[in-house]
């Protein structure tokens, strides 16, 4: 049976069990189905990041679940208390919030823990450790390349993210936007397990 035929729970399992195809069929298939729900439930710029923070939340807990528990129902508890969080947050400022400054749903998270890893490590260590995770895994190295070169340009958060996926889409034209957060996801993780090494290394020299 084709992948995209295959039920959403029946993806999850697959994709817990280490299926690259499927997991990508079901996070594409969720964001499909929250992306309109959202867009009924705030401003339509403001969808995509909440979606996104949701996938990302989902990508990182969907596995911890009760049994029994559909993948599809999990995930819409999880946008709407995504949602909810989102107004909540809304109304404790007087001014238009930032969504990506609130709730990084995107690259915050990523140029967060580079500005924090340039303080605690040389830019030599961050580079050895992006060339060691390129040696690996070269589409990361490829995400993580026009990242820092993104930063260089400045801007926000999601303005940042958003130069970097239209960078790494030179490279790679078949990233959407989806693949892009949850392939960026995973990079990052894999980047701080190297660092972590190289630490570590470091302290019992």
């Amino acid at each position: 049976m084709n992948t995209g035929e295959l039920s959403l729970d029946t993806l999850s399992e697959r994709s817990l069990a280490g299926d690259p195809r499927a997991e990508a069929v079901l996070f594409e298939s969720l964001r499909v189905r929250f992306l309109p729900i959202a867009k009924r439930r705030v401003q339509v710029d403001h969808a995509e990041d909440l979606v996104q923070d949701t996938l990302k939340i989902v990508f990182d807990r969907y596995g911890e679940r009760n049994e029994g528990q559909g993948i599809l129902v999990w995930g819409l508890t999880v946008l709407r208390n995504v949602i909810g969080n989102f107004y909540q947050a809304k109304g404790r400022e007087n001014e238009r919030l930032s969504f990506v400054e609130e709730l990084p749903a995107d690259a915050a998270c990523e140029v967060d823990f580079l500005a924090d890893t340039e303080l605690a490590q040389t830019r030599e260590t961050l580079m050895g450790a992006i060339a060691s995770l390129a040696e690996r895994f070269p589409r990361c190295g490829t995400i993580f390349h026009h990242l820092l070169s993104s930063l260089e340009y400045g801007g926000s958060p999601n303005e940042v993210s958003t130069r970097t996926l239209k960078l790494v889409q030179r490279d790679h034209p078949d990233m959407n936007r989806g693949r892009f957060y949850t392939a960026l996801h995973r990079c990052r993780a894999q980047l701080r397990d190297i660092l972590a090494r190289m630490d570590k290394g470091t302290n019992h020299a």
